[in-house]
């Protein structure tokens, strides 16, 4: 991936695990809004058999991105403990070597 001039990216260990539980929050919330909306089939039959079918797909949808996010989520949170490990490695080396 080509650099960009003058972009700079500072990343803290409590700053992934925050995105971490962003990610996990708004994947619980997309999860809870896939389950498919009773409808009524009074009178409608065709109508509300080609909604429940929508809406069975978008619920469909929904569940796999709240997935997607929720799979990101886990992985900020594995990149901020091995962040957070790598640091603490090397600050125990350059100890080691200044001593």
């Amino acid at each position: 991936m080509p650099e960009t001039p003058g972009l700079r990216l500072k990343v803290l260990a409590s700053g992934l695990h925050q995105l971490a539980n962003k990610c996990e929050k708004i994947a619980g919330e997309l999860a809870a809004d896939a389950k498919p909306p009773s409808i009524s089939t009074a009178g409608w039959q065709s109508s509300a058999a080609t909604a429940r079918a929508a809406a069975a797909g978008a619920g469909k949808d929904l569940s796999s991105i709240a997935t997607r996010i929720n799979t990101r989520g886990a992985h900020y949170n594995a990149a901020a403990t091995a962040f957070t490990q790598t640091e603490e490695q090397n600050t125990r080396r350059l100890r080691g070597l200044v001593r």
